[in-house]
């Protein structure tokens, strides 16, 4: 969206907030990842670059603003949902469509006429005519049933000329005398004998089953117990490209009963609920905290604030899932996988994978410390800590032959745990000399020989014997080692079980 105006319009634009309010307008619409994404003036005045960006008087530029981006091109406007809260669309070929057809649909619903496009007006004159001549009579009375018949066949794809060639060919022959004169019902078996050449996907989805029929076409059937009409399956088609497939089936379920299966008024309650979700949204002045974290780790990955629609299902969530770690995890995930997409991240927060939390290999030497860990001691896991703490101690310890040294010695010790390899690649060098001296030390010698030869056998050196105050020490260091053993186990476990 932004590559088109830039490539089309930018050059044009003179105009700072025209500028500023089509970039952030098309930014929104972008995010919302729907070709006939739209959105309502009070979604582009709650956005911060265009509250604090657009002088003294915001709203009087934002209006201006996105009526010269509607004169130039950049949007599509339309107030066929309510005259006074116009809806902002891309300019592309689907919006257009549309915007045409939402136009059509709401006019017909709340005037309650017979009113269709003006190629359907053509095509009902043209086979009332036909009929009235293969026929014989003076006029052919158009009713209601008349006119729902046309529009569910123009839903399903056929053409005018099929309908007229299917209409010949139901009436080629010669009505029995003194028999009533057939109408268009009379035609309708021939007319659906054969599939259009050019299926809607209305027919494609529900009348042919050839393309699986999304989520809120089958709510549609569930709630009221049968598919879809082509009207109806205009409206819930509609709706859900202007606000989403989740919040049209949250409405369906709300308006559709098996006895009562009127969609007509289901744009206007999504656009009334989406009005009051925003009003509320923004009176909350001050979130909660991990609501700002949530905001902010999103304007972090995806560059912009979340839209009122995003805005809600992160609230809606974070109150299910309110562990702050799950949601920097997803965003973390998602920005690696370069899926800057919320339907992405949401599907993460939602059913988090168990690795998820693991975090990258720091360097090779880590990478090979990983699968060796997985291969050697987690049975193929690694838990997201020991994977932290290799990545620490790899930027330290780069050589792989000390740690293939250490898993060994870990494998020779019978401990082939993760503490006694960490303490393997931290310890230390000490050679035999040192550790006596340190002995020699503890108990008070100077620096006793290591071995001494009489008579050809090696004697050791004597060692004092340790005192009870020595003794009560090393207990302690022992209990201690111990509980610190204890509690990191823990702590593993329940990281893996988060």
């Amino acid at each position: 969206m932004i590559d088109d105006l830039i490539r089309n319009a930018l050059a044009e634009i003179d105009d700072l907030a025209e500028l500023k309010v089509s970039l952030v307008a098309l930014r929104l619409l972008e995010l919302k990842q729907s070709p006939t994404a739209s959105l309502i003036r009070d979604e582009l005045a709650a956005h911060p670059a265009l509250k604090h960006g657009l002088g003294i008087v915001p709203d009087v530029a934002l209006e201006a603003a996105l009526q010269r981006a509607v004169a130039r091109g950049t949007l599509l406007a339309t107030t066929a949902i309510s005259p006074d809260r116009p809806r902002y669309f891309a300019n592309n070929a689907d919006s257009r469509a549309a915007v045409e057809a939402l136009a059509a649909t709401m006019s017909a619903a709340q005037a309650g006429q017979r009113q269709t496009r003006d190629t359907a007006y053509q095509t009902l004159a043209q086979l009332a005519a036909e009929i009235e001549k293969l026929e014989g009579v003076e006029a052919y009375p158009l009713g209601d049933e008349d006119t729902a018949l046309l529009r569910e066949w123009l839903t399903r794809g056929y053409t005018p000329d099929e309908l007229l060639g299917a209409v010949r060919e139901a009436l080629r022959a010669p009505r029995p005398k003194h028999a009533p004169a057939r109408s268009l019902r009379d035609c309708a078996g021939v007319v659906t004998q054969k599939p259009p050449a050019s299926p809607s996907l209305y027919y494609q989805s529900v009348i042919a089953h050839s393309v699986p029929p999304t989520d809120e076409v089958i709510a549609f059937r569930e709630l009221a117990g049968r598919w879809p009409a082509g009207h109806e399956f205009e409206i819930i088609r509609a709706a859900a490209g202007l606000f989403g497939n989740r919040a049209t089936v949250q409405a369906l379920k709300r308006i559709v009963r098996p006895d009562h299966p009127d969609v007509s008024g289901l744009i206007a309650l999504l656009a009334e609920e989406e009005e009051a979700q925003l009003a509320l949204l923004r009176e909350q002045h001050a979130p909660d905290l991990l609501g700002r974290q949530i905001i902010q780790l999103y304007e972090s990955v995806f560059g912009l604030p979340p839209t009122t629609h995003v805005a809600g299902e992160i609230a809606t969530l974070a109150a299910e899932i309110p562990d702050v770690t799950i949601w920097r995890a997803a965003f973390e995930y998602a920005l690696k996988q370069n899926k800057r997409d919320w339907r992405y991240v949401r599907k993460i927060v939602e059913n988090p994978a168990p690795d998820l939390f693991i975090p990258q290999p720091a360097n090779e030497t880590a990478r090979y410390a990983f699968a060796e860990y997985r291969r050697r001691v987690g049975r193929g896991a690694l838990d997201p800590a020991v994977a932290r703490e290799i990545n620490e101690i790899a930027e330290r310890v780069t050589d792989q032959a000390q740690w293939a040294h250490a898993f060994d010695a870990a494998a020779a010790a019978n401990a082939l745990n993760w503490n006694y390899i960490r303490k393997v690649l931290t310890a230390p060098p000490q050679t035999k000399q040192a550790a006596g001296a340190a002995r020699a030390i503890r108990g008070g010698e100077k620096e006793p020989s290591s071995t001494r030869r009489s008579g050809g056998l090696i004697r050791r050196a004597q060692v004092e014997e340790a005192t009870e105050e020595e003794r009560a020490a090393a207990r302690e260091r022992a209990r201690q080692r111990i509980a610190e053993r204890a509690r990191r186990k823990a702590q593993a476990e329940q990281s893996h079980d988060d």
